[in-house]
């Protein structure tokens, strides 16, 4: 299966938003892959394999998984 979701840091004035990005998996153990495109200006493209599922994860950009 193929999800696409957009995350955006931006609000309102004084409002807080959860980082946090949720994926429904279903009964899968693992993840493929995962594909992240960061916003300007570095326009990055970072790709993830084999991301074990049931977990967050901190993934900061150019450093991959945390």
């Amino acid at each position: 299966k193929k999800h696409s979701r957009l995350k955006t840091g931006a609000g309102s004035y004084l409002a807080s938003h959860d980082p946090r990005m949720v994926l429904g998996l279903g009964q899968a153990d693992t993840v493929e892959s995962i594909e992240i495109q960061w916003p300007k200006p570095s326009r990055r493209v970072e790709k993830l394999t084999d991301v074990a599922a049931d977990r967050y994860i901190t993934v900061i950009e150019g450093k991959g998984i945390l």
